[in-house]
């Protein structure tokens, strides 16, 4: 009886182990953005993310400190769409670069040294963390061809 007991609890020990290991590999869709192709990725943060911005920046100033934030990112998003490259407007906090080759680039926006950002992707080379104030020096050291 005891035997059969200790065979049926390492069954179920084995295989929840390996459910478990499932379940790591899943991808948070929700806070999740997934790129493979040429594109500026724009992240204006919201929820948790703009909360804890506000929080590090104070009530006082955040409002202005946001409209400004947005108008720059308007701007250099019309420029960049100008120059006909795909933009992809986010507040996923988690982002995934996907190379032709399946190498994978994550960068996680949780981190309290981004805000308001832009990401720029040629398709193949690591992204371009842009300066929001001179886009077109990003948009050239990114590498983008024109389509």
């Amino acid at each position: 009886m005891t035997r059969l007991f200790l065979f049926i609890f390492s069954a179920v020990l084995f295989a929840s182990c390996g459910q478990a290991s499932e379940q790591r590999k899943t991808v948070d869709t929700i806070n999740t953005l997934i790129v493979k192709e040429p594109a500026a990725v724009i992240f204006r943060p919201g929820g948790d993310k703009l909360r804890s911005l506000k929080s590090a920046f104070g009530e006082k100033g955040f409002p202005s400190m946001q409209t400004a934030n947005n108008a720059t990112l308007s701007e250099d998003s019309a420029y960049l769409a100008g120059k006909g490259l795909k933009i992809i407007s986010t507040s996923a906090t988690q982002l995934q670069f996907i190379r032709p080759n399946g190498e994978v680039l994550y960068i996680n926006l949780n981190h309290p040294k981004y805000a308001w950002e832009i990401f720029l992707f040629n398709g193949f080379s690591d992204p371009v963390k842009a300066d929001l104030t001179d886009i077109e020096a990003a948009y050239q050291e990114s590498g983008i061809k024109k389509p």
